[in-house]
């Protein structure tokens, strides 16, 4: 499901950029969801590095945005018809995958019907659809 990013026409295309460019928010999800898919088996180990890093960034409520990206890696796991590409945690390129899921999370409490598509779209299957509550409260966390 999830794999390293192994070169070829790398995100080049005008959807990908650099880690540098996102809002610190961003980074740190970003951050967040690589560190997470590193973890085995998906979805069920805690990585003590993004509970610490999150709370420290968001109180209280880093809790419940691990809980909601661990959930959204389980759902892409087992929805996705097609592998997921996201970079190593310390990788300073947005892979074209991520920049999608970031674009969710702004979209999915404003725009819930582009954001079901974009999902969809990242997933390789409508299913997909059924996770967006889970980008809408990470945008909700997030923001405050």
């Amino acid at each position: 499901m999830y794999s390293e990013f192994e070169g070829g026409e790398g995100p080049w295309t005008g959807r990908g950029g650099m880690v540098a460019d996102l809002s610190d928010t961003q980074q740190r999800i970003l951050w967040a969801v690589r560190r997470l898919a590193l973890m085995q088996p998906i979805g069920a180990a805690r990585c003590q590095a993004v509970h610490v890093a999150l709370q420290r960034d968001f109180g209280e409520v880093g809790m419940g945005i691990e809980h909601l990206l661990r959930c959204w890696l389980v759902g892409l796991s087992r929805q996705a018809a097609r592998r997921v590409v996201l970079g190593e945690p310390a990788c300073p390129i947005v892979l074209p995958d991520e920049v999608q899921l970031l674009r969710v999370i702004d979209m999915a409490e404003d725009q819930p019907a582009q954001a079901r598509d974009a999902l969809a779209a990242i997933a390789g299957t409508p299913c997909a659809a059924a996770l967006l509550p889970l980008f809408a409260g990470v945008a909700e966390m997030t923001r405050h």
